[in-house]
């Protein structure tokens, strides 16, 4: 993988990144990071991605990595505000199931963090899994555009509307 260019970041903008992103996308090469989210046991992690969880266990703590509990050995390690999101989000009778995906997870807490904007790079369905949650995503972004927030998907995204407009387009 090359060398990547230097970008040249709004340093107001928060800066949101997942699980090994940063490896496949950037060699390990991207600091500009605000948050980042990794919402598998770390068990998990150790198992089959070790070079995200050797690199978490690398942050100087200034910056938190968003797992489901905290990790004591990740500096930074913050647990997720599952309960707060839960509370916000589940209907009487009807918990929120369409959290499919640490994407999800982050559209939700956007939501829950009054963000007016949000920009989404690189989604690419590079697995079976990963396919499988672009309808949660998809519905994520339905509901911050809902809420009135500009959600932009930049590049090549699977996220992007795919097919024809139904009775207009042949």
């Amino acid at each position: 993988m090359g060398v990547v260019p230097p970008l040249d970041l709004d340093p107001a903008v928060e800066r949101w990144g997942t699980n090994a992103v940063m490896f496949r996308r950037y060699g390990g090469e991207f600091d500009a990071w605000t948050r980042w989210f990794d919402l598998h046991q770390s068990d998990q992690i150790q198992a089959r991605r070790p070079e995200a969880y050797a690199w978490y266990r690398q942050q100087d703590g200034r910056r938190p990595i968003y797992q489901w509990a905290v990790n004591p050995e990740i500096p930074g390690s913050t647990a997720y505000p599952l309960d707060r999101c839960k509370a916000a989000f589940d209907e009487p009778g009807r918990e929120e199931r369409d959290c499919w995906g640490s994407l999800s997870w982050m559209l939700a807490l956007a939501i829950l963090e009054d963000f007016t904007e949000v920009d989404l790079f690189w989604f690419v369905n590079d697995s079976h899994q990963h396919g499988s949650q672009i309808p949660s995503v998809r519905y994520w972004i339905g509901q911050c555009r809902g809420r009135g927030m500009r959600v932009t998907i930049h590049g090549d995204s699977e996220l992007k509307p795919q097919g024809r407009l139904y009775g207009l387009e042949t």
